[in-house]
């Protein structure tokens, strides 16, 4: 390693140590680490190195500048606001100058929250939290239903009023009529004085004495002759109407007129309940399909989904109701275009974001209405309890067990539904099924819509009126008058491919049993035998 020539010099007062490398050594550091400046320093001072004391007290030790840094800190160069002084131009914005603090909030607002822990589990109420995602179509047996609608939910505070203030009597406040019925069983408690009469086997003289007297009606104050001969009119047409069993008895006219009271009571009784029930509300609205519905385009400009046919005066009935929210029976005749108001109301329930039920009484007629309403609408499902087929669907068709089965396992899809169709509702009349129909129209909750159709519905007035009196709400009757297709009746004699077009006619559109036709049948019988 070669030789490195350093001098040593004291500078300052405090004779600081610097070591500067000579003239003619190599520097082993790098060329920027020693500076020019240091180096014509050197030289400068390197006559000073000689001095015995070093350099005169000329400048400030390092304790006397520390101590004027501390005792005068707005020495420092961060307070040197003359190097940082800096003019920067801007817009003049008068219009900021005018700002109003805003005022302090008044009146808070609070919102109480009911049944905030409400689930599937304890609550039927439409705003519980939902359930699991794998329940959402066809629920839980361990879930509430929701609350049916038409029935008021009961008011637990209002419940434990009622039980404190009323005093139940067990002797008086017993009920005679039940739920439903017009009438009922009255049992009225007997005195002690009539129980003895009855029971006193003991006969009075008097008594036996008075029995062939004979009994004035008119009493013992004189009467005018023409209201005596009307009394004894009176009396004989009585005895007129008296069977010959108890004329011969010899029963006293008094209890005959007795009897006869009662019966006039009992039907002015009836007439009163009559009277009585024609001021009730009637829920059954029938409409005047007679008359034509001129305004329609007016009332619906923009349809939710339309013909290339024009609809029908009943039809346009229909769909009016649709709109406006209100259920329905359609008691049309076959091939009517009943499946115009169903299509309609899915229609509808797309345009709404929301959902529809389409039931029918059996699992071949569901998945004939699944192809047809697929090819019209495209978002469709299919629940039968072999298959489900986009049960995600805005309208879903299914049999009716399987709606069942959903209202009573409270599936979710009941949130969100706004129609339920009811084809062929007919069979509620079913002695087996029939009740399936009843629960359904039962357990739908209020905000669902209800669409029945059928075709042979006799009696659609009183149908419709038990409907909206379940569910307290109008329904509206719709249907035609005759058959837009005549029905004819035909004979079929086929028992293979080669006779399968063998349709003889046996009654016209007419009702006439045509002879013709039912002898061919026979022949054609008899050729093939």
């Amino acid at each position: 390693m070669e030789d490195f020539t350093v001098v040593q010099t004291g500078l300052g007062r405090s004779s600081s140590l610097e070591i500067v490398p000579g003239k003619n050594s190599k520097s082993l550091l790098p060329p920027m680490t020693v500076l020019p400046s240091l180096h014509s320093e050197f030289n400068n001072i390197k006559h000073l190195n000689q001095v015995p004391v070093g350099l005169p007290p000329v400048l400030k030790t390092q304790e006397e500048e520390l101590e004027d840094l501390l005792s005068h800190p707005e020495t420092l160069p961060i307070h040197d606001f003359k190097k940082l002084q800096e003019f920067i131009p801007r817009d003049p914005n008068p219009s900021s100058l005018f700002n109003v603090d805003a005022t302090p909030v008044q009146s808070t607002l609070q919102v109480p929250l009911k049944l905030t822990g409400a689930t599937a589990k304890n609550s039927w109420s439409l705003t519980r939290k939902p359930g699991p995602s794998n329940q959402g179509v066809r629920g839980s047996s361990t879930n509430y239903p929701f609350w049916p609608g038409g029935l008021d939910e009961p008011n637990i505070e209002s419940l434990v009023q009622d039980t404190e203030s009323t005093d139940i009597n067990f002797e008086k406040d017993l009920l005679t009529t039940p739920p439903g019925f017009k009438s009922g069983v009255e049992f009225p408690s007997r005195s002690l004085d009539k129980l003895s009469r009855t029971a006193s086997s003991v006969l009075s003289l008097g008594d036996l004495l008075s029995a062939n007297d004979e009994i004035s009606l008119l009493g013992d104050e004189e009467k005018e002759p023409e209201k005596v001969e009307k009394i004894q009119e009176t009396s004989v047409n009585v005895r007129q109407t008296i069977p010959l069993k108890i004329r011969k008895r010899n029963v006293c006219i008094i209890d005959i007129l007795v009897i006869q009271l009662e019966s006039r009571s009992e039907a002015l009784d009836s007439e009163v309940i009559r009277s009585e029930d024609s001021g009730k509300e009637s829920f059954a609205i029938v409409e005047d399909v007679k008359t034509p519905v001129t305004d329609f385009y007016k009332k619906i400009p923009d349809m939710a989904h339309k013909w290339d046919f024009e609809l029908d005066n009943f039809q346009k009935l229909a769909i009016l109701h649709l709109e406006n929210h209100e259920s329905v029976l359609v008691a049309a005749h076959t091939s009517a275009g009943k499946t115009v108001v169903a299509e309609y109301a899915i229609a509808l329930s797309m345009r709404h974001m929301t959902r529809t039920i389409y039931t029918s009484p059996i699992k071949a007629l569901s998945n004939q209405k699944f192809h047809d309403f697929k090819k019209t609408f495209g978002d469709v499902g299919l629940i039968t309890g072999d298959v489900q087929i986009h049960p995600e669907s805005s309208c879903l068709i299914m049999t009716t067990e399987i709606l069942r089965s959903m209202l009573y396992n409270g599936s979710d899809v009941i949130r969100d539904l706004e129609w339920v169709i009811f084809d062929e509702v007919h069979y509620i009349n079913d002695a087996e099924r029939g009740v399936v129909w009843e629960e359904v129209l039962i357990m739908l909750p209020q905000h669902v819509n209800i669409i029945l159709l059928s075709a042979t519905v006799p009696n659609t007035r009183e149908f419709a009126e038990w409907v909206g009196r379940t569910k307290k709400r109008s329904v509206y009757v719709v249907s035609t008058t005759k058959r837009p297709v005549p029905l004819e009746h035909f004979l079929y004699t086929g028992n293979s491919s080669k006779t399968s077009n063998e349709l003889y006619l046996l009654m016209d559109s007419n009702k006439n049993f045509l002879t013709d036709g039912y002898n061919k049948a026979l022949n054609a019988k008899k050729e093939r035998s």
